[in-house]
């Protein structure tokens, strides 16, 4: 049940536009582990488990949110278990991972699948951090528990995020071969040394997503990014090689961005739009069906039960989230809980309603109605945030000022990546 839950929330909240690469997945019940970059909380862990239904994640999350009792119990019954970190100030932190890492052994021995997020912490950064050597322990364990284990599958994967927080904003979820192992094992001691296996593991999950770089000029250089529409690409590769090349950049053509995103920032150009309905140019405007506005009566129909709730969830989430790498974690917990709830209880005054009955068929039809209704409102509504985009995108691109900034802006990265 609680599978089915994780995979309705994930599929509502978000819109899956690219998926890659799910043919290098090991069959279910062989030894893998899943690493992924880290941006988005908790976040990050829902959408591993709904994308790799029906193998069952066996996650290591930060220890200090296991020390509330009702929450430590939960997360024990969804299969996570506590890995300490430096900041936890323990002395025998290490010897308490060690034991981890053999659990972890333990349960890949047996068929399992582990999650793992190599970076050690969330960042909402599109970037790729330096990987902690902890997925090397964790193997190492497994191989000393039983040497067979040096076949078992280290899976990278990628996942980029158009906008993490918001309802209906696109994903990508990307997929590479498997990462060898047996031919870094040392002879003389049977383990794998960390260097070798986190350069190897780098370069792999470099390959499946985003990674702006040098992050020193990050936030200048992260429009560009976003107006590639990373999370849309048809051409993936070549998009990743272009930002890729940020990375040969010198200081006259960084200083030259910064000066470009600079005049855009005065402009209020990214103030006005977001640089993904932007794009890189006025013919990259998103193109919208013409059934858009004829299907809105039905989504408002389809949504009118569901929409005062996603309000209350929101609000909350803006009361109580500080940090927005917990923001859509706590919306889509929240929602895939209580949401189906909520719309099983208005179920009843609406069979009330419409049938004069207070059980029965009536309840259960209006219950399926709330159901598809509120997905095909949220269908819409991802729609609808792409015309918005585009109406605001529009007004940049009519006024000269703003129009002759962003294009100034876009020709600078251009022409230093190019030179």
């Amino acid at each position: 049940m609680a599978v089915q839950l994780v995979q309705s929330g994930f599929n509502r909240f978000h819109r899956i536009e690219c998926v890659e690469g799910l043919q290098n997945l090991p069959e279910q019940d062989e030894p893998t582990i899943i690493v992924g970059n880290h941006q988005n909380g908790l976040m990050d862990a829902i959408v591993q488990s709904a994308m790799l239904i029906p193998n069952q994640i066996h996650f290591l999350t930060r220890a200090d949110v296991f020390y509330q009792k009702m929450t430590r119990a939960l997360l024990f019954a969804f299969n996570q278990m506590p890995i300490f970190r430096q900041r936890d100030k323990l002395a025998n932190a290490r010897e308490r991972n060690q034991r981890i890492f053999e659990i972890c052994a333990e349960r890949l021995n047996i068929g399992a699948t582990v999650g793992l997020f190599p970076e050690g912490n969330h960042r909402a950064v599109k970037t790729l951090r330096p990987l902690r050597r902890g997925v090397v322990d964790m193997v190492n364990s497994a191989i000393k528990l039983n040497p067979e284990l040096k076949r078992l599958k280290l899976v990278p994967v990628g996942i980029d995020y158009e906008q993490m927080t918001d309802f209906r904003r696109r994903l990508s979820y990307r997929v590479g071969p498997a990462v060898s192992l047996d031919d870094l094992i040392d002879p003389s001691t049977g383990a794998i040394p960390p260097g070798p296996l986190l350069e190897r593991l780098k370069d792999a999950m470099d390959k499946l997503l985003v990674n702006i770089q040098p992050e020193s000029h990050y936030d200048v250089l992260l429009p560009y990014v976003q107006a590639a529409r990373t999370t849309e690409a048809e051409d993936w590769i070549a998009t990743r090689d272009e930002i890729r090349g940020f990375q040969s950049l010198d200081e006259e053509a960084l200083t030259a961005i910064e000066n470009a995103h600079a005049n855009a920032v005065a402009a209020d150009v990214m103030a006005s739009a977001r640089p993904e309905d932007l794009g890189q140019s006025p013919d990259q405007l998103r193109r919208m069906p013409w059934w858009l506005w004829p299907l809105a009566p039905l989504a408002v129909i389809g949504g009118a039960c569901a929409y005062p709730f996603a309000k209350f969830i929101g609000a909350q989430a803006k009361k109580r989230v500080k940090d927005p790498c917990f923001t859509s974690t706590f919306k889509v917990s929240v929602g895939m809980f209580l949401f189906p709830i909520y719309l099983f209880i208005l179920a009843w005054p609406m069979a009330r309603l419409a049938s004069g009955e207070w059980g029965g068929w009536p309840v259960l039809a209006a219950y399926v109605f709330n159901l598809i209704g509120s997905r095909f409102a949220g269908w819409w509504y991802g729609l609808y945030l792409d015309w918005n985009g585009k109406r605001r995108a529009q007004n940049v691109y009519s006024d000269p000022t703003q129009a002759a900034a962003w294009s100034a802006y876009i020709a600078t990265v251009k022409t230093h990546l190019n030179a």
